[in-house]
């Protein structure tokens, strides 16, 4: 007799769930939503961060070059409106690019390694840098 009750008791649990969620099911397909409630969800994509419109290429010296002259010509590419900025051992000279952003300085190194830094720096304040060793050697190789 207490079996019965029990497995009648979870037949009636079971029945009352299947009736319940049957008319939840029943209620949510029947429900009209008016149109002021109803939401437009759009999703945005990201924006990828713009690539930077200033270049520099430096075609003279190679890094790493062995020199048996004190004067260099330093010579590259970049926008024609950026100025350029060439350190050599700490000490700046400036130039501007042609029309077509060419550019070529003669400079003087030092004696032993020299590290030279080429800087472009655009009109909208962007900017590009490249580094060179050149070492100035007397000896022959």
């Amino acid at each position: 007799m207490k079996t019965e009750k029990v497995v009648l008791s979870f037949i009636a649990i079971l029945l009352g769930l299947i009736v319940a969620a049957g008319g939840f099911y029943f209620l949510q397909i029947t429900k009209k939503t008016p149109s002021s409630q109803t939401k437009i969800v759009s999703t945005v994509s990201p924006t990828p961060t713009p690539s930077s419109s200033i270049f520099l290429t430096l075609d003279q010296p190679k890094d790493e070059e062995v020199v048996d002259s004190k004067t260099i010509t330093i010579s590259g590419k970049t926008r024609p409106d950026a100025v350029i900025a060439i350190l050599i051992n700490g000490v700046e000279n400036v130039t501007t690019p042609s029309l077509s952003g060419n550019f070529s300085i003669p400079l003087t190194i030092g004696n032993g390694q020299n590290i030279i830094e080429v800087i472009a720096v655009a009109a909208d304040g962007e900017s590009k840098s490249i580094s060179r060793t050149v070492t100035y050697s007397e000896e022959d190789f």
